[in-house]
């Protein structure tokens, strides 16, 4: 089974005061108010942040860190025809996406390949080195999934990753062209429903 190892591993896991023998283990409820506790925003925003600070460790060996790791996912399944369409896909810049696949095809992981259908156009491709970090990555992240997801019984941890996968079609079904994004039209019904002063 794969391990997380590294700088900030442990800190990543376990939280700042991990390497500390004198630092108290935290009080929640003195941390959260009943307002916090029921704010969708609040929740979702802690349960990101401890996900992406675990997260940055298990992936640092991916060019460009988990959003790296989502380029390559999309390189090894045939789901990245171009820089272009996959910077759209996972809201990057143009040139900041060139930057990532100028660094991800340097160490090895992918390669640009001319688009039989578009001279013009590079494919972005996965090579077997690719699978192989891909692979790993994805052990490393089950295993920061486990750790943020300890406190729910394994079809509790089913049931809430099938709920969010619905929010998500959801939003993505609202903008999936990124034309109208899914916040603005959110934000647009709240008005609606604002009470008149």
């Amino acid at each position: 089974m794969a391990q997380l190892t590294g700088a900030g591993a442990d800190e990543a896991l376990n939280g700042p005061c991990a390497a500390e023998p004198d630092c108290p283990p935290a009080n929640v409820d003195a941390l959260v108010t009943d307002d916090m506790a029921r704010d969708l925003g609040w929740l979702v925003g802690q349960i990101q942040h401890g996900y992406l600070a675990a997260a940055s460790a298990a992936v640092d060996s991916v060019p460009g860190g988990l959003r790296g790791l989502y380029v390559l996912g999309a390189s090894l399944c045939g789901r990245a025809p171009n820089q272009i369409e996959v910077a759209r896909r996972f809201g990057i810049d143009r040139t900041v996406m060139v930057h990532l696949i100028d660094q991800m095809e340097d160490a090895g992981l992918v390669e640009r390949r001319p688009d039989p259908a578009d001279r013009r156009a590079r494919m972005i491709v996965g090579t077997d080195h690719g699978r192989a970090a891909y692979d790993a990555a994805q052990d490393r992240l089950r295993l920061v999934e486990d750790h943020i997801l300890a406190p729910l019984a394994e079809d509790e941890r089913g049931s809430f990753a099938s709920m969010a996968r619905r929010v998500v079609e959801h939003l993505v079904s609202i903008d999936p062209t990124q034309a109208e994004s899914a916040c603005q039209r959110a934000s647009g019904e709240l008005d609606k429903h604002a009470p008149l002063t």
